[in-house]
């Protein structure tokens, strides 16, 4: 097997117009001179990466490239498909090009005020509130976290092997993204692809809420096709489902257990001493839970310096992950017509149906 890299040096085809697209897209999402040079660092190295991706043809077609590999990328191929045709997830270009990575694609982090439990956040004019800020390299997201800091600020720093530019570009399959399982690959693929199918405005957590679901559910359908109801992979895929069920049920226990005891009528220091009893309390019933766990999903949990921004990034995702448990029942056990629903609530802007979800 050659090195990818070496593959890459022996083939690279500059196209401007689509080094210059994401840019464009963020001069128009400008609010400020702070956003001018964080937009303008994320623009040049998400250019970076389109210059240096190539079409997954290519690397199919490629005789030195391990099997293995051609595998993961036909595989990830064959779940795109899936998403359109049977889940009704929007038609893109996404993953028609392959990108290789030495580390993690993006680094994100999320802050919180430490007495209560309020997340920072982050405007633009075309995508909204947003209550997390990427970067592309270690080196930017730990100034940020140093910054958030020195503000007061509680921070938490996590690593994404995947992200989403809702349809404007042509988002990569990444290096990275081949060494994970079958049943994490669907449910990372069709968790994008619903970003870039449904999105609405200054609604985060919502968006990824919706996104977990149907990367969750549809990944099963997917296998179940694909492998059969008994096969491995499908267990696998739901156990992975009802782990995050699971883990959304002790985190909004553990937010509401926090939220309680912020509101009491007491002084800013006396919360910041009494949060740390609470914090040690909450890993304690976190480590008797791990046992009813199905999968290492959640292994390094428990190792995570617990504050009240790291439950936040993670609720982000698992929070009311009943709720559209509930709807998928409704809708007759239906994955295509969970994503039809929120499609017309998209579009008809029924803030009223969202609204009453979100409650």
């Amino acid at each position: 097997m050659i090195p990818v890299e070496e593959y890459f040096k022996k083939r690279l085809v500059m196209k401007k117009s689509a080094l210059f697209l994401l840019l464009v897209f963020l001069l128009l999402s400008l609010s400020g001179c702070g956003n001018l040079l964080y937009l303008s660092k994320l623009g040049w190295h998400q250019s970076s990466i389109s210059f240096h991706s190539v079409p997954v043809e290519e690397v199919l077609e490629n005789e030195e490239v391990d099997r293995q590999m051609k595998d993961k990328i036909l595989f990830i191929q064959e779940v795109k498909r899936y998403g359109e045709e049977k889940l009704g997830l929007t038609r893109t270009g996404n993953y028609s090009k392959y990108s290789e990575v030495g580390g993690p694609v993006l680094y994100v982090i999320t802050a919180s005020e430490k007495d209560s439990l309020q997340l920072c956040h982050w405007s633009f004019p075309i995508i909204g509130k947003v209550t997390y800020k990427s970067f592309f390299t270690k080196e930017g997201v730990l100034k940020e976290k140093r910054s958030l800091e020195t503000k007061g600020y509680d921070t938490f720093v996590q690593e994404a092997g995947a992200y989403s530019t809702l349809g404007w570009l042509k988002d990569p399959i990444f290096s990275s993204m081949l060494r994970w399982d079958e049943a994490t690959l669907a449910n990372v693929i069709l968790h994008e692809m619903t970003h870039a199918t449904i999105y609405f405005k200054g609604q985060t957590e919502f968006n990824e809420q919706m996104a977990t679901f149907v990367g969750n559910q549809g990944a099963i359908d997917f296998l179940c096709e694909k492998y059969g109801k008994g096969s491995k992979e499908v267990v696998e895929a739901i156990h992975c489902q009802k782990d995050d069920l699971l883990f959304s049920q002790w985190i909004d226990q553990a937010c509401e257990t926090l939220s309680h005891f912020y509101s009491r009528k007491i002084s800013r220091d006396e919360k910041l001493r009494g949060r740390e009893e609470l914090f040690q309390r909450l890993k304690e019933e976190f480590r008797e839970k791990m046992a009813s766990f199905k999968t290492g999903g959640y292994k390094n949990f428990e190792k995570v310096d617990m504050n009240n921004a790291a439950l936040l990034a993670y609720r982000r995702y698992f929070h009311r992950l009943e709720k559209f448990e509930a709807l998928y029942d409704q809708l007759g056990g239906d994955t295509r017509r969970v994503v039809e629903y929120f499609k017309t609530v998209q579009a008809t802007g029924d803030r009223a149906t969202l609204s009453s979800f979100l409650q």
